[in-house]
């Protein structure tokens, strides 16, 4: 074999090397659902009378992305490229929380403000989230002010304020775990709302 094409098949080896080096993993995604049935009993012995419409969403810039936003440290976070949400987290957030609240007021009629029943909903609850914190192997962290408004203008608002901290300690996947206590955290908060909405919802 000539020296230029000992030359030439050694870069193709060597470019193929650095190639299979240099692909990174599939990224994983994630989405944020509402608790099982099973989870938690209605706080509701019937449907709630009231539909519910939940948006909008408000989150940190930080964490308005696809990307997982981990906190490590106080002041340093780490953006995980191969770790995603399947959805844009606003309407993951809102889904999840009207998922939990139907549960919750006994199969009350809640949907996304982003989907069409929304429009003939007599509700509405938004949700201003102040911390989304994703910290693995520890915990994950919500800090939400949340309002509930009557459509028919009659009622002052209802404004509430949820921090919940659940635990995503595991010997398994760290970042299934940090999923897991999202969705336990959400269904905190959503708890939190439907008891606000049955104690001083206009009967």
């Amino acid at each position: 074999m000539t020296r230029s094409r000992l030359v030439c098949s050694g870069a193709i080896v060597l470019a193929g090397l650095v190639s299979a080096c240099s692909t990174s993993p599939p990224a994983q995604f994630y989405t944020l659902t509402s608790e099982s049935p099973g989870a938690d009993q209605p706080i509701a012995p019937t449907p709630f009378v009231f539909s519910i419409s939940v948006g909008p969403v408000g989150l940190p810039e930080a964490v308005n992305r696809p990307q997982f936003v981990v906190r490590d440290g106080p002041n340093r976070v780490v953006v995980l490229e191969g770790h995603r949400w399947a959805e844009p987290l606003k309407s993951g957030i809102a889904e999840a929380v009207a998922g939990n609240l139907s549960r919750d007021l006994g199969g009350a009629r809640v949907t996304p403000m982003t989907q069409s029943a929304a429009m003939n909903a007599q509700f509405d609850v938004s949700l201003d989230v102040q911390r989304f914190d994703l910290i693995v192997g520890d915990a994950a962290v919500i800090d939400v002010v949340w309002t509930i408004k009557s459509r028919n203008g009659d009622a002052e608002p209802m404004a509430g304020h949820s921090n919940v901290r659940e635990s995503a300690q595991t010997s398994g996947d760290a970042y299934d775990a940090l999923v897991a206590a999202q969705v336990r955290a959400w269904s905190s908060v959503s708890r939190e709302i439907a008891a606000r909405l049955l104690a001083d919802a206009p009967k």
